[in-house]
């Protein structure tokens, strides 16, 4: 597993991200464990968002690096990525990602697209709201995102009349 082509964090810096939140689900996972755990973590982070700038090289392999990525911080400062940088954000998402990878699909496979209702067992029912998704949602991660995505909420646009 190598870190900027296969993976956005080694395990190594996973495991120091998860020490310091006292997590100890992380720490009791073996390593083949949570290489592969990483490894479907940076394929959904990749998956599943769209991201600012474009990529460094046209050839890379993961969406980090890119070039052109800039971000409004604080006080209307812009933070410049490096087209060789890899955000802060996009390796902590993907120390997040991982942690749920251990016990569970990121992206399981959905009977039917899991395009449910109505499920009733019993007494106890559930119906979904029109709108609901049908895949999981890491709210966390996306808030970590904040700016490296397209569509984010600190991306305006400007409209004259």
């Amino acid at each position: 597993m190598i870190v900027g082509q296969d993976t956005y964090l080694s395990v190594a810096d996973c495991d120091a991200y998860w020490l310091a939140r006292n997590n100890s689900v992380w720490a009791a996972a073996n390593n083949e464990t949570k290489e592969k755990s990483l490894l479907e973590a940076t394929q959904y982070l990749d998956g599943a968002y769209e991201y600012i700038g474009e990529l460094a090289q046209y050839d890379q392999p993961l969406a980090w690096p890119r070039g052109g990525a800039v971000i409004t911080v604080g006080n209307l400062k812009n933070k410049f990525f490096l087209s060789t940088e890899i955000p802060k954000q996009i390796k902590d998402a993907c120390a997040e990602l991982a942690l749920n990878g251990l016990s569970a699909n990121l992206r399981p496979v959905q009977d039917r697209g899991n395009m449910i209702k109505r499920e009733k067992v019993d007494v106890l029912e559930i119906e979904y709201s029109d709108f609901a998704p049908s895949q999981k949602t890491f709210d966390f991660v996306t808030l970590l995102l904040k700016g490296l995505t397209k569509g984010s909420s600190n991306q305006k646009t400007l409209i004259r009349v």
